[in-house]
């Protein structure tokens, strides 16, 4: 596929920042979990009765909280850049050209990290006015035009057939004038020669336009599918530093909603464009033709409507951009608050996340409202305009007809004034499609940025040296470091140290000291500011960025397994690998045993459904599996339990033979035989030697160890007991008993009674089987009651929008009453009719331009306001159901987000300006129906038999348009695509480190092409319905023409009463056929607020709102389990609990122990009544908890997770997420960082408690997001 970026400007200048510099404390921690009852960290519920921690927050040495405040040293410095101080204040707004090319997210300061991460603070309006404008030059639209064709010749070819075609079938139109011409000044001959040349252009226009819109139709699906797969290529193609400032949930909005749009902006609505074009220029140069004073006389206000018309495409392009621009907040809020879900449910944080979506959503708001002001006050002077140059040439027309009567009779006047009210009224129905080409741009303005930019290290590329061999020496020299996120800081400061080929190398030091920055820079995930890396001489800036990373093995503390099998999952670290070599690589990472146990043994499904250890083990097993020369291992043991963590250990440690590795572990006893151990502080090396050497000196190490072991030993008798416990549920807990234990990420996954376990598929099947009996239901009726707060607004705009649909035909009513005063002999009389009826023109105009502008505002009020609402309760509607709904791939986080996106996007078709035109089209036809009746009442029921063939074609266009989107409840192969990117995107650093970009470039286009396959089908029968919608109005002219004449002959009617039935049903269906050019939008955004009124009234099993239940007055704290048994729905055959049976009293500790997978976390997840016991009671002081009120009961629980959950929020508003039953006190929040040891640190940050923690916490250390 032909790289888009190729004609596309690119900008090198692009900031590439960086995470938050992990600010150093002391590396010290926590006692284990079967110590002493320890105090509540700070993201667990402050003060409460009940403590749960998931797991030994094990990213901190082994120390006793009491010791850690003691050791703890908040006075040791921060070093700064050099020449770089500290800044409390925002640094300038201003802002250069080559910041436009980075993203409308980008905020005043590239350099301030809370603004950058915020995505919530908009650029200030010089900046903002100024990237707009260079949307709207023609420079900027050149570019994307040739970035956006750039794909293959055959679509380019296509556009061209397709637009020669559409154009074809508008100039079609303008030929009716001539017979019109002649039917007026020739009435003879006219009766064959209409009807054969109207069927003949009838017949022409349905082939033309079936070429057009087919022709456009797949080259837009052909070339949003090259965009599509250039746009997630290069997005997986930048350097780390680019996600760093690049939110990943903005950055899957862009992959949904704004490729969404350009495929709305490039398909059905281009060849619309093009023939709409195309009659409006054949019919003014028709005019011109036969009565160029007349139509000079017409075009003399044509300045102001130009003026006007391009006033409209300003305003939509301007705050369309800024509308997307507000969206993209609310996008990655969801998909943060969606990812962790649990963490959300535990701390019963789904009001405060609601609270936090709809604010983000009130910008979008507010900006689409004005948007509709503007456009409203522009499209009605539009209409005001047009229809005083009807009122001049209803004027000007009759006097040319008197005073040159040898180039003007009254069929000339008629066509000409015919003529350029239709190039008129086409003009008006420019405005829906320059809106969807404005959102498009908007859209293709971010994504061709993307797509064009270059990154600064790129793994695509065949560029840099790759060495036959490598021993595996790696040297740092005079490195100096900062993340470009928080350059006021250096992380690196002249660092040097060598690292031996073949030897195992120890990083110790404080946390946020610079360790793991040491282990990115050896990955090349950073360059460093100066000084080089060296491997084996060679400063890696020069080898082959894929070739490096080969060759390099990583385990990092936060595991990541991907959608797939365990096999697929170990098999990422060498896709090459046979079946034996998994095998090995599982057993070296004491893996194999717990994966035979399962029922699918390698073929188990991966992704959350495995414990923590067992997760890490299988990350271990890929690392290994490769037998890379460097192996890096940044507390690859960290989430393991005791017994576990040494097996794999002793493996660790067979694996380090032979290779250079480089060790990073929160247990100092673990690296003791290290053959070198540098100890960092500050970001340089202050000690180095082997652990003899190093204690011997009494330094920084020294003290770590002493301390370390005297941890230890208060730990020693307990941890002989574990190890006595653990080793005999070892021996009991054999492969067929394991075969029963649930395997889990923290052993969670579902809920329910043992006779719901298939409730998802039941759901689908009954959603099935109740399908059309659901369709039937009133749809707008439903969607109505929704919007009854703006009825008021509704009711305006209806009210306008019917007013404006019965201005035209009611002109075409006068424009036949003109026609009639040439007949009138009495001259003054003639001009009194005229001037009567020019004045009429001119009061319909003022009438239309009102009710033009009362219809944009009154459905833009309404419109945005449903919008809103329907985003807030599909949002809501996710946050209440039960975590096992969650748990379902069809309901992952991208699927979730994909359908979030899709849908709201969607649900613009149901309102604003199309909404409107709807209704102008039902007012138009009713009032043409009931002039044409007075008329003409036989004419015009022949006239009205073409209404069956119009609601075939439409119902037609929407059923195709639903074929997609009905299947949606089941995981489609958009939703699948929209997985694999988001979860790439969410743990790039371990698709980076795998050197797998390329895996899930290929998932991605390969879930997209079969949905391609599907597309293709549908486009041509969309086409077929299209081209016969669009011809409909040759038929209705070939008939009217054909059968009223016949009634004119029979002395039925009056030429007068032909022309006015022709006159107002051609206008009403004009005004039809604009509408119906809106089918495709309305029949999406039915289907999405279907989709989303299901999951708003789907039932959770277990409501986190619910507000029934009792509340004890007084909580003692005993816990007991009586006889639980309990299985995950997602696979019934393995029983997790079996006649389970626990107490756990008040005010002591209970330690759960046991091989990963055993339980344990699901014993917790029951407590917290995430899902509910087959058989059993769960007890709290003798009360069951399923008769407890639920908010009541989760308030009551804190919970320490085994991985650590931190939003994209300040560090204040995460420690004040541990109690969302109360607004905190700052001195609550600092109490709590008391607590955890953190206050010191937090007040250290240039901005304090208000310091983002960035997305998944990624500006923290891994110490500083547990504490």
């Amino acid at each position: 596929m032909p790289d888009l970026a190729h004609d596309y400007k690119s900008d090198d200048n692009i900031d590439n920042e960086e995470d938050l510099t992990k600010i150093s404390t002391s590396n010290l921690s926590f006692r284990s979990i079967n110590s002493s009852p320890t105090p509540s960290l700070s993201n667990s519920r402050i003060f409460s009765p009940i403590v749960l921690h998931a797991s030994l927050p094990k990213d901190l040495p082994d120390l006793s909280l009491e010791t850690l405040c003691v050791e703890t040293r908040p006075d040791s410095p921060i070093i700064p850049h050099q020449n770089k101080p500290i800044s409390l204040e925002l640094l300038s707004a201003s802002s250069s050209s080559n910041d436009i090319v980075d993203d409308f997210e980008k905020p005043h300061s590239n350099r301030n990290t809370i603004v950058n991460h915020s995505l919530r603070v908009p650029m200030d309006d010089k900046n903002l006015n100024k990237e707009i404008q260079d949307r709207l030059n023609s420079y900027e639209v050149q570019h994307q035009i040739r970035a956006s064709i750039s794909t293959a010749p055959n679509d380019i070819i296509l556009m061209i057939i397709g637009s020669i075609a559409a154009i074809g079938s508008g100039v079609c139109f303008p030929m009716m004038f001539f017979i019109y011409q002649k039917a007026l000044n020739s009435f003879v001959s006219y009766s064959h020669m209409n009807s054969n040349s109207t069927y003949t252009n009838s017949s022409e226009c349905i082939f033309l336009s079936w070429i057009a819109w087919s022709s456009w139709m797949i080259a837009a699906e052909r070339q949003v599918r090259c965009i599509r797969f250039a746009l997630f290529r290069n997005i997986l193609r930048q350097e780390i530093g680019w996600f760093d400032v690049h939110n990943s949930g903005a950055l899957s909005n862009r992959l949904i909603v704004d490729l969404d749009k350009i495929k709305d902006g490039m398909s059905d609505k281009v060849p619309d464009f093009i023939t709409l074009v195309s009659r409006t220029l054949g019919s003014l140069v028709y005019s011109f033709i036969v009565g160029w004073k007349l139509s000079l006389v017409f075009l003399s206000i044509s300045p102001l409507v130009i003026l006007t018309f391009n006033l409209t495409v300003k305003m939509i392009v301007k705050y369309t951009v800024k509308e997307v621009q507000a969206f993209a907040s609310a996008s990655s809020i969801a998909q943060e608050v969606l990812q962790n879900i649990r963490t959300v449910t535990a701390f019963h944080g789904q009001k405060k996340e609601e609270e936090r979506f709809a604010n983000s959503l009130i910008e979008s708001k507010r900006i689409g409202i004005k948007k509709g002001i503007y456009v409203g006050i522009c499209q009605g002077l539009n209409t005001i305009f047009n229809f005083s140059s009807f009122a001049v040439t209803v004027w000007y027309g009759p006097y040319l007809v008197r005073t040159e009567c040898s180039n003007y009779s009254p069929g000339t006047v008629f066509v000409v004034l015919v003529a350029c009210m239709s190039a008129t009224l086409y003009t008006s129905h420019f405005i829906p499609h320059i809106q969807n080409f404005a959102e498009a741009t908007g859209s293709g303005t971010y994504v061709f940025d993307i797509i064009a930019r270059k990154t600064k290290i790129d793994a695509f590329s065949d560029e840099g040296d790759q060495p036959k061999t490598i021993t595996g020496d790696i040297e740092f020299k005079n490195i100096h470091f900062t993340y470009p996120a928080r350059d006021e800081i250096s992380v690196l400061n002249n660092l040097s140290l060598k690292i031996p080929s073949g030897k195992t190398v120890a990083l110790v030091g404080p946390s946020g000291c610079g360790k793991s920055t040491i282990v990115q820079l050896i990955q090349r995930f950073y360059d460093p500011d100066d000084g080089r890396v060296l491997l084996d001489g060679k400063d890696i800036r020069t080898l082959n960025v894929a070739w490096l990373r080969s060759h390099i093995g990583i385990v990092s503390q936060e595991p990541a397994l991907f959608y797939g099998t365990i096999e697929d999952n170990i098999r990422l670290g060498k896709p090459n690998a046979t079946d034996d070599e998994v095998e090995t690589a599982a057993k070296m990472a004491n893996a194999h045993d717990f994966i035979m146990a399962l029922p699918q043994k390698y073929k188990t499904t991966s992704g959350d459904k495995l414990s923590g250890g067992q997760k890490q083990r299988i990350a271990i097993a890929r690392a290994l599996i490769s037998n890379p020369k460097i192996l890096l291992l940044d507390e690859a043991t960290s989430a393991l339990d005791n017994t576990s963590e040494r097996i794999v250990q002793d493996a660790l440690d067979k694996a380090k033979h032979d290779r250079t590795t480089i060790v990073i572990a929160h247990r100092l006893s673990t690296i003791q035989n290290a053959d070198l151990i540098i100890v960092l502080e500050y970001g340089q090396v202050v000690e180095k030697g082997n652990h003899n050497e190093l204690m011997s000196r009494k330094g920084l190490y020294y003290q770590l160890v002493t301390t370390h072991n005297r941890q230890e030993t208060e730990d020693d008798e307990d941890d002989e007991d574990d190890e006595e416990d653990n080793n005999y549920m070892e021996k009991l807990l054999t492969p067929q008993v394991l075969a029963n234990r649930r395997v889990s990420k923290q052993s969670i996954a579902s809920s329910g009674e043992f006779d719901k376990y298939d409730d998802n598929i039941s759901e689908i099947s009954d959603h099935l089987s109740k399908k059309k009996k659901f369709f039937h239901v009133p749809f707008l009726y439903k969607i109505s009651k929704l919007n009854i707060p703006e009825l008021h607004w509704i009711l305006l705009g209806t009210i306008a929008s019917l007013i404006l649909g019965a201005t035209q035909p009611i002109f075409g009513l006068t424009l036949s009453k003109m026609f009639g005063a040439f007949a009138e002999s009495d001259l003054n009389k003639q001009k009194y009719l005229v001037l009567i009826s020019a004045i009429i023109h001119f009061c319909i105009g003022i009438g239309g331009g009102i009710a033009q502008f009362l219809t944009s505002v009154g459905f833009a009020k309404s419109g945005e306001e449903l919008t809103m609402r329907m985003r807030k309760m599909t949002f809501s509607a996710m946050l209440r159901q039960e975590i096992s709904y969650f748990d379902y791939e069809s309901n992952s986080t991208g699927a979730l987000i994909t359908r979030l996106s899709k849908d709201a996007s969607a649900l613009k078709g149901l309102t604003g300006v199309r909404i409107g035109i709807v209704f102008q089209a039902i007012s138009a036809v009713i009032t043409a129906l009931i002039i044409s009746f007075l008329s003409s009442w036989k004419l015009t029921l022949v006239v009205s038999c073409f209404s069956p063939l119009i609601i075939f074609t439409n119902k037609f266009q929407g059923q195709k348009k639903r074929k997609t989107t009905e299947l949606t409840d089941e995981t489609s192969f958009i939703e699948q695509g929209g997985q694999y990117a988001t979860q790439a995107i969410e743990n790039i650093r371990t698709v980076v480190a795998l050197h797998q970009e390329n895996h899930f470039i290929n998932f991605y286009e390969n879930a997209f092409n079969q949905e391609f396959k599907q597309e293709m089908y549908r486009l041509h029968l969309s086409a077929i319905s299209i081209a016969i919608s669009q011809s409909i109005i040759y038929f209705l002219h070939c008939t009217c023409f054909g059968y009223g004449i016949k009634l004119i002959e029979n002395g039925e009617i009056k030429y007068e009463q032909m022309y006015r039935t022709f006159a107002v049903m051609s206008l009403a269906m004009m005004t039809v056929g604009r509408s119906l050019a809106m089918v495709s939008d309305y029949s999406k955004a039915k289907t999405a607020a279907l989709r989303i009124m299901k999951l708003h009234e789907r039932q959770s099993k277990i409501d986190p709102n619910d507000e029934s239940g009792i509340i004890l007055k007084n909580v003692i704290g005993n816990i007991e389990f009586c006889g639980v048994h309990f299985r995950y729905p997602s696979r019934i055959t393995l029983p997790i609990l079996k006649k389970f049976s626990l107490k756990c009293l008040t005010n002591s500790t209970t330690a759960l122990v046991g091989p990963s997978g055993g339980g344990k976390s699901t014993t917790i997840a029951l407590l917290q009544r995430f899902y509910d016991p087959l058989e059993g009671k769960i007890l709290l002081d003798g009360n069951d908890i399923k008769i407890l009120n639920i908010r009541w009961l989760r308030s009551l629980i804190g919970l320490v997770q085994q991985e650590p959950v931190l939003f994209n929020l300040s560090i204040r508003d995460n420690i004040a997420y541990g109690d969302n039953s109360r607004e905190m006190t700052q001195n609550d929040i600092e109490d709590a960082a008391r607590i955890a040891n953190i206050h010191e640190l937090i007040i250290s940050l240039p901005q304090g408690y208000e310091t983002l923690c960035g997305a998944k916490g990624n500006q923290l250390s891994g110490g500083q997001k547990q504490r």
